[in-house]
């Protein structure tokens, strides 16, 4: 993971310089759309062993609504900056050997995208995302007596890939994400009073973010999507009770997948 590290804060500060490079280059806003989908979710963490240890499921559907611009530059061999932001709310089911439970969940996402146009077909890309997850567990009982705990999820990532257009009005956006730094934070405090919150930090994983999208007038359009995050186990802290340290802990390798369907106006 050290020699991983500086390849990582290079990339992110040329992946930084990129985007910014790419927004000079663009003075205006050419394709804004407000976005707005729905979605299923699926959490999963396993033992070292690979055995089941929890999820989680959306219940049923998450909701999301949003602003991106995915046009390519308008003229070939031009940068061209592409973004999106989004915001998603929805019911989780919890599911684990300390029973059963439904929550809150809270995601925020942001990417920007450097876009290079090779030409009307093909743009290839790269950027920085950030995504921002609260899972609001706390003051919650699962069905056997647990108790529940919130808990804050941060991803700083390097999306890489292309925006393709093999025909008129039909578009695909190819995405690979390189996880560049996670940090879980566990606040146990709001379980119990006498526990410390708990931080852990993860430094392997990969994603991937595949969409469509079909333009059906001027304005309106439709898209599909999936993603998957892939995570290894995070680093251990240690964690208090009455203010002594008092076990280890780690967030679990884990896995998540998103799929769902929505609506693009462009304004």
């Amino acid at each position: 993971m050290a020699t991983a590290a500086p390849f990582k804060r290079f990339l992110c500060v040329a992946a930084m310089s990129l985007v910014a490079g790419a927004l000079v280059c663009t003075p205006r806003a050419r394709a804004l759309e407000l976005t707005l989908d729905v979605s299923g979710y699926a959490y999963e963490e396993t033992t070292d062993t690979g055995a089941f240890f929890m999820s989680d499921e959306s219940a049923p559907t998450f909701f999301s609504a949003g602003l991106r611009d995915w046009n390519q530059p308008d003229q070939n061999r031009k940068f061209g900056l592409l973004y999106t932001g989004e915001f998603t709310y929805g019911k989780v089911d919890y599911f684990s050997s300390s029973g059963t439970l439904t929550k809150d969940y809270y995601k925020g996402r942001l990417e920007g995208y450097a876009a290079y146009r090779v030409n009307k077909q093909f743009s290839p890309f790269v950027g920085l995302g950030y995504r921002y997850l609260f899972d609001a567990s706390g003051g919650s009982q699962t069905a056997t007596g647990a108790l529940g705990y919130d808990r804050l999820s941060k991803y700083l990532y390097a999306p890489i890939g292309a925006r393709i257009e093999p025909i008129d009005k039909l578009s695909f956006k190819v995405q690979y994400n390189l996880f560049l730094h996670g940090k879980q934070t566990s606040y146990l405090s709001t379980a119990s009073s006498a526990f410390g919150d708990v931080i852990n930090d993860q430094n392997s994983g990969w994603g991937t973010d595949l969409a469509v999208t079909y333009q059906i007038t001027d304005k309106w359009s439709t898209y599909g999507f999936y993603r998957h995050w892939d995570i290894e186990k995070s680093e251990t802290s240690t964690g208090t009770i009455a203010g002594v340290v008092a076990f280890t802990a780690e967030e679990p390798k884990n896995t998540t997948d998103e799929i769902g369907i929505g609506i693009a106006y462009r304004f």
